[in-house]
């Protein structure tokens, strides 16, 4: 990816018979910001999950500067993209293993993530520290703190293409800001494509 990424002539349907998507046209320029704005149901997270490649089974091209996605190996589109979605899954495991993934980074990357993405005061004030168990899907934790886990997932990753899938929406509002600012850091040097309802909730 060091162009841009191609939807030519795109359709997708589920059943055969309603058209989700009908000759979608666009351009994704490799280090630029975009919103996909709509109503839920009008196919804006159909048209994220046709770009990273979870389906196959659509009409029209998809390109990947001059490859077609139908053409690469799935693996290799996967390693492209870090996704946020609005519900964050998180294993009963530890705040390192749910950042980590059982991957190996480097403690110093580990505490760079940690602190760029607000965790480090909350993590502070725990006894276990990063070893602390977030419980069954992060039910140890505040809203705020499962989306920090995110964007600290997302951003030692350091994938080139960034997707909010509706991803401050259940954030609390008292760490709104916070938030934003830690998806600010993650944003930086990324293609970010944006999804969300309407408009107003990208201000």
């Amino acid at each position: 990816f060091n162009y841009h990424i191609l939807a030519e002539n795109l359709s997708f349907s589920y059943d055969t018979q309603t058209q989700v998507l009908n000759e979608m046209n666009c351009i994704i320029e490799k280090g630029k910001k975009y919103a996909v704005i709509g109503k839920s149901g009008c196919g804006k997270s159909t048209f994220i999950k046709l770009l990273t490649g979870y389906y196959s089974d659509y009409k029209g091209k998809i390109v990947y500067d001059d490859r077609e996605l139908d053409l690469l190996e799935k693996e290799d589109v996967v390693q492209l993209s870090s996704i946020i979605h609005q519900n964050i899954y998180l294993f009963d495991e530890t705040i390192l293993d749910n950042i980590c993934l059982h991957e190996d980074y480097p403690k110093e990357i580990v505490d760079k993530v940690i602190k760029e993405s607000g965790l480090d005061e909350f993590i502070a004030e725990l006894p276990e520290g990063i070893f602390y168990r977030v419980g069954e899907n992060g039910s140890n934790l505040s809203g705020g703190q499962k989306q920090r886990i995110a964007v600290a997932r997302a951003l030692i990753r350091n994938k080139p293409i960034l997707i909010l899938d509706e991803a401050t929406s259940a954030a609390d509002p008292e760490n709104q800001v916070e938030i934003d600012k830690a998806i600010e850091n993650l944003c930086k040097g990324k293609t970010v494509i944006i999804v969300a309802h309407r408009l107003s909730a990208l201000k």
